[in-house]
């Protein structure tokens, strides 16, 4: 397992990009989560991310905010990642998730879900983050 590390200032575009390719795959397939995680000791979490994730899940990183891209994930897939992050450092994770196409068709759609999925569980702006 190995999670793919990429600038920050990639994620709208690989977002897209990931859409893009989910719409042409087989509709049982057809999933992608991204995962919201922010954490204090930025870089355990990220040795930890990159320690639990396959390879085709994509990690974004903004200062102690992580943005887990998961190709062909659901909501249940991504909560398994948080039960194994949890059991790595030894307490609760605070992780919120967004999958498309259920909470969004468009990268706009799927970012506003997220967007308000993450201040009302963490009272964070999003696009405060994102910019």
């Amino acid at each position: 397992m190995a999670g793919q590390i990429f600038e920050f200032a990639d994620f709208r575009p690989f977002l897209r990009h990931e859409i893009g390719e989910m719409s042409r795959i087989q509709e049982e397939q057809r999933k992608i989560t991204i995962m919201f995680l922010q954490y204090h000791d930025s870089d355990r979490m990220l040795k930890a991310l990159k320690d639990s994730l396959r390879t085709g899940d994509v990690i974004f990183r903004k200062n102690d905010a992580f943005f887990v891209i998961m190709p062909s994930t659901d909501k249940e897939g991504a909560m398994h990642v948080a039960r194994v992050l949890e059991e790595r450092f030894g307490h609760a994770i605070v992780d919120v998730n967004a999958t498309w196409p259920e909470d969004g068709t468009t990268e706009g759609e799927l970012l506003g879900s997220l967007a308000q999925y993450i201040s009302a569980k963490c009272d964070v702006d999003l696009m405060e983050i994102i910019r």
